[in-house]
């Protein structure tokens, strides 16, 4: 998953990382730092200092043409080198792996003050809401639907008896609790994009630069609670998984309570099919 407030760093001259160019830049190419580095620009001199040399620079540095200059005394190697010999140069700093962490972005997003807690109460309600409706749904009344449809197959839907008015008044009732069911979902939507907005802004009063953007709670509320854990990781937050442990734990139990009504349904179903004997089709 992205996330969209960590967009690519454009290319440009930042401040340089290695510690061998003190003040200096290097050039950032979107991706990676690349090998052409600048120094600091120096201080600008002052033109004279009465405690310095007074003299002109030509007199003060000489040339070859000029009176009194003395080429530097050359090195004298043994007689069996032909050639000085020079330690490796090392491998440039910018290609070593303490690089990776020191990206242009370390600077965009500082971390936030150490302790600094990623819990919300808005964050939890964005974890449990979900389990508001697989509660509802352990209310809806399937039981009464099923017995019905197995008691008008046993009659046949012979004329004049009550089985065609209790399978149209169980079909009825059925279909309501499940749009019930569902403007409840549709709620709990709602409520959790709303709440989803509130974390996000306490996140940012607490100093998380640029946390996980909200609007993300729309493509459902695990999108968010995972994008959120990573970015607050990442500024350095405390607290930071228990969302993610909340988040399983409440699937879990969606799972136990889907289960458990399965069961029952199926229990009563069982039972009434032997109410009606092996005939019933």
């Amino acid at each position: 998953m992205t996330d969209p407030n960590q967009h690519q760093t454009p290319p440009a001259w930042y401040p340089d990382p290695d510690p061998n160019n003190p003040g200096g830049q290097r050039w950032w190419d979107g991706a990676r730092w690349t090998e052409h580095s600048r120094p600091a620009v120096p201080a600008p001199q002052p033109l004279y200092d009465a405690g310095q040399d007074a003299r002109p620079p030509a007199a003060r540095h000489p040339t070859s043409t000029q009176p009194g200059y003395a080429r530097p005394s050359q090195p004298a190697y043994p007689p069996s080198a032909t050639q000085p010999t020079y330690a490796p140069t090392p491998a440039p700093a910018y290609a070593s792996g303490g690089y990776a962490g020191a990206t242009p972005d370390a600077a965009a997003f500082p971390p936030v003050k150490p302790g600094t807690s990623a819990h919300t109460w808005a964050i939890w309600l964005v974890v449990g809401l979900p389990l508001l409706t697989a509660i509802a749904y352990m209310f809806v009344d399937f039981t009464a639907y099923f017995r019905a449809i197995i008691a008008l197959s046993a009659s046949g839907s012979t004329p004049g008896s009550g089985d065609v008015s209790r399978f149209s008044s169980a079909l009825s009732g059925f279909v309501i609790e499940v749009l019930l069911i569902d403007v409840l979902g549709l709620v709990i939507y709602g409520l959790s994009v709303m709440f989803a907005y509130f974390d996000w802004r306490e996140l940012q009063r607490r100093g998380f630069v640029r946390p996980f953007h909200w609007a993300w709670t729309f493509l459902g509320q695990p999108v968010y609670v995972i994008g959120r854990t990573v970015v607050a990781r990442r500024r350095g937050g405390t607290d930071t998984m228990w969302p993610i442990w909340g988040m399983i734990a409440v699937f879990v139990i969606i799972i136990v309570l889907v289960v458990i009504k399965v069961v029952m349904v199926f229990n009563v179903i069982y039972s009434t099919v032997g109410t009606y004997g092996p005939g019933v089709s």
